[in-house]
């Protein structure tokens, strides 16, 4: 791959730890819907959950970055269209998706050259792994934000977890860190002892989960018939 040169308003950044998605397994295989519906195509360059330090600025980027240790968001918006202004970028229909859509090149490689505005931080009390997680933390943590919630100033005290990945174990940890009970279902041995090493009550199999209501219940897997057993717990 060529050197990555940084176009106006743009950083490029040394990468120093890069994750491996869901979505990244579906390029390999060729199952990601993008591919199918024009929004995607080979050859693609993926990697959207990433950690590095800005090596170099593009014309007009803030020079306050450089050398700073960063993450930064997956979904580019056009920046100019209602829901961009609105803060919703991550819907823009003109959006580029960083290792995903459009052909905006990914993370999985020395260095990747993004727009700054779609940097954040890292203090260096996250170290380079967890900085890595960021990404796909954001996902967990807005899913547990929501379930939380039940409306009238009231927080959910006991809630279930389907789907004890990544997504599902970090949104776990939010819900726990915010003081409510969490237990987790999943149907993967290995993916249940990993969470029960982290403290957790996970059951392995639906019919292990005990018959009390829950006050909210996460969908972190990919089984069609999850929504339909979440509302009946």
């Amino acid at each position: 791959m060529p050197e990555p040169v940084p176009a106006p308003g743009e950083v490029v950044v040394d990468v120093r730890r890069a994750g491996v998605c869901g979505t990244d397994v579906e390029f390999y295989t060729g199952h990601m819907a993008y591919l199918h519906d024009g929004n995607a195509r080979y050859p693609v360059r993926i990697g959207h959950e990433w950690m590095g330090v800005v090596t170099e600025l593009g014309p007009g980027a803030d020079a306050s970055w450089l050398g700073r240790r960063v993450t930064g968001d997956t979904m580019l918006g056009c920046g100019h269209c209602r829901l961009c202004r609105s803060g919703r970028q991550h819907v823009c229909a003109d959006r580029e998706e960083v290792g995903i859509r459009r052909g905006r090149a990914g993370a999985l490689a020395e260095r990747i050259s993004v727009p700054a505005t779609s940097l954040h931080a890292l203090p260096d009390t996250v170290d380079d792994v967890l900085g890595a997680l960021v990404e796909p933390a954001g996902n967990a943590l807005r899913a547990a934000q929501a379930a939380l919630s039940l409306g009238s100033g009231r927080q959910a005290e006991r809630m279930l977890v389907v789907g004890p990945g990544t997504i599902g174990l970090l949104a776990a940890l939010f819900v726990r860190a915010a003081g409510a009970e969490v237990e987790l279902v999943g149907v993967s041995q290995t993916s249940v002892d990993f969470a029960r090493s982290l403290g957790f009550t996970t059951w392995l199999g639906w019919d292990a989960v005990p018959e009390t209501p829950f006050d909210a219940v996460i969908d972190a897997a990919t089984d069609a018939s999850t929504a339909t057993r979440a509302v009946d717990l």
